[in-house]
Formats: C-alpha cells, sequence, structure tokens
C-alpha cells in the first residue's frame, strides 16, 4: 500500500512539474486555433471587397486558417518536449503526402493545381473564359474544381489539372472584347462603297470603342454575293450594354444602313427561272387529251 501511495506522490509531483508546460501549450494550441479562424475572415473580408478576388475567397481562407493551426499544433507539441513528436508528424506528413499523391492521384493534381491557378491568377470572377471546349463565366475556384456556368445556364465543374494543363482563353481579362459578324452583299455594289458605309455606320454607334477602329475585311467571292466580315471593339468593364446588346445594335445600325442606300442582301439575289409546262399532244386512236 505504501508503495502505491509513493507512486501516486510521484505521479503527481511529476503532473505538477508538467502542467505548465501543458497548460502553456494549450493556450498557444487554442491561440494559434482561433488565430487561424480569424485570419482566414480576415482574407475572407479582404477578397470579398474586390468582386474579381472573390473566385479564390473560399480556397485561400481554407488554406491559411488549416496552415495557422498545423503550425500550432507543432509548437504545442514542442513546448511540451515532444520535438521528436513534431518532427515525426512533419515526416509521417510527408510520408503520407507522398502515399496519398499516388493512391489519389487525381485529388493531389487539382489541389496543386487549384494553388497554382490561385497565385498564377488568369482569370477572376466574372471572367468568361474557353477551355477546351468548354466556354462559360466562372464563379468560383475551389480546392477540386473550377465553377463555370455557360451561356445555356448549365453548371460545369471543371477539374483544376483539367484547366491547368490544356489552354486556357480569357477574353474578358482586360475587358476588351472583338465581336464580328459577316453579311453578303451583291456584286453590283461596289465594294469600296460598302465598306465605307460599313465601317462609317459601326464606328457611330454608342459604346463601339473608337481605338482600336472597328473594320471591314472582304472575306469571300460567292457565287450569287460578296461576303463582308464586321469587326469592333467595346470594353465589357465600362460599357453600358452587355456584348450580346451591343452587337445586335450595330447589327441592326448596319442593315439599316445597308437598305437605306438601296443595296442589294444576298438573300435577294436569286435567278427568276420562267418555268413551262409541257404541251398537250395527242395521239391518233386515243380519246383526245390522252
Amino acid at each position: 500500500m505504501e508503495f502505491i501511495l509513493e507512486s501516486l506522490r510521484a505521479d503527481w509531483q511529476s503532473f505538477l512539474s508538467f502542467s505548465p508546460r501543458l497548460i502553456y501549450a494549450i493556450v498557444l494550441l487554442l491561440i494559434f486555433w482561433f488565430a487561424g479562424s480569424a485570419a482566414g475572415k480576415v482574407i475572407g473580408r479582404v477578397l470579398r471587397a474586390s468582386e474579381k478576388t472573390r473566385t479564390t475567397m473560399g480556397f485561400v481562407q481554407r488554406l491559411v486558417t488549416w496552415v495557422i493551426r498545423f503550425a500550432g499544433v507543432l509548437l504545442a507539441l514542442g513546448v511540451m518536449g515532444f520535438q521528436g513528436v513534431a518532427a515525426s508528424v512533419l515526416a509521417t506528413g510527408g510520408i503520407l503526402a507522398i502515399v496519398l499523391g499516388f493512391a489519389f492521384k487525381e485529388i493531389g493534381e487539382n489541389l496543386l493545381a487549384g494553388i497554382f491557378l490561385v497565385f498564377s491568377r488568369p482569370f477572376e470572377m466574372g471572367d468568361l473564359i474557353k477551355t477546351g471546349d468548354l466556354t462559360g463565366t466562372v464563379k468560383a475556384l475551389d480546392i477540386r474544381s473550377v465553377h463555370i456556368r455557360t451561356a445555356d445556364a448549365c453548371d460545369v465543374y471543371v477539374p483544376n489539372a483539367q484547366i491547368f494543363k490544356q489552354e486556357l482563353y480569357n477574353y474578358t481579362r482586360d475587358g476588351l472584347r472583338r465581336p464580328d459578324f459577316t453579311i453578303g452583299i451583291a456584286y453590283h455594289d461596289k465594294p469600296e462603297q460598302v465598306v465605307a458605309l460599313l465601317e462609317g455606320t459601326v464606328r457611330r454607334v454608342p459604346d463601339v470603342l473608337p481605338d482600336p477602329q472597328a473594320f471591314v475585311s472582304i472575306n469571300s467571292f460567292a457565287d450569287s454575293h460578296i461576303e463582308y466580315q464586321v469587326f469592333f471593339y467595346l470594353d465589357t468593364d465600362s460599357s453600358k450594354r452587355d456584348f450580346v446588346t451591343l452587337k445586335n445594335d450595330v447589327m441592326i445600325n448596319c442593315w439599316r444602313a445597308l437598305n437605306e442606300a438601296g443595296m442589294t442582301f444576298s438573300t435577294d439575289v436569286t435567278t427568276a427561272l420562267d418555268v413551262n409546262s409541257v404541251p398537250v399532244f395527242y395521239i391518233e386512236g386515243l380519246d383526245k387529251g390522252t
């Protein structure tokens, strides 16, 4: 019995001598735990302030939070005298990362690709991008995928690695876009007059940028008409109208100008054919008209 009491006293003394470190480690862990949450919220507010950086807000917020918390765990282990354990955690984490990297290669690729996309920032929220055969507006960037909404209101989640490996077209990086459309005009309308009329009409449309200037190119000589291609520029950041509305306005104004000038559109260039019916013939011995 005396032996048990002596053992308990020794353990209690050991606990009392170790308790300051334990309390300090717990306090340190709690500080880093809540500091990680606070830092994540601050990062979230900063990124939320700009509409363009909202794309990466969730990804960066979670990354910062867990990095700080993990650092707190390692420091707490060190304060308690478990430097070897802390080193083992780092080593185990490295080994575990390698094992998981082989076991979940796709997840690891998407995670790393997401980190590279966050720091390289080839697109922002609201940008119109094209990757592969998919074209749409960026809605969010997560740890695994990029949320893209297509023109037909379909939400597509593209793996980060797929976007990182393929060519990425960003149509709204600086707000500058160049719409175009084609129109066919008859051969008897002089090409130089058609080009001058179209260019002058497009440049007078509000929200069409004066620089770079709109221009018209003769695209091809078809069987019944000349095909013209009209190019113009707009700034989606400053324009009062969206891409589709402005393009429609430009096309309507071009149609009106050509129509008022009496020019012939390709659909009006037709050949009138005089189709005569086969004449009635008669054969002797049969009824008339057969």
